[in-house]
């Protein structure tokens, strides 16, 4: 498990309290993880040799490049 804490702007705090009205949910913690599955995610080795395995394998992870 993974806690985060972040700071929203009052138009953020409002997109995340519709979106949690029109779902259904309790709280705001419940809707962020909803609207999470709408991102898609891309890991990028910033300091890292590109013949080294891990590298490989994260770009394996991405779909390639």
């Amino acid at each position: 498990m993974v806690k985060i804490q972040i700071d929203l702007s009052e138009m953020e705090d409002k997109i995340v309290e519709v979106y949690k009205v029109v779902n259904g949910l309790k709280t705001k913690e419940e809707a962020i993880k909803g609207m999470i599955r709408f991102f898609k995610v891309k890991i990028v080795p910033q300091r890292m040799d590109k013949d080294e395995e891990f590298y490989k394998q994260a770009l394996k992870f991405n779909g390639g490049e």
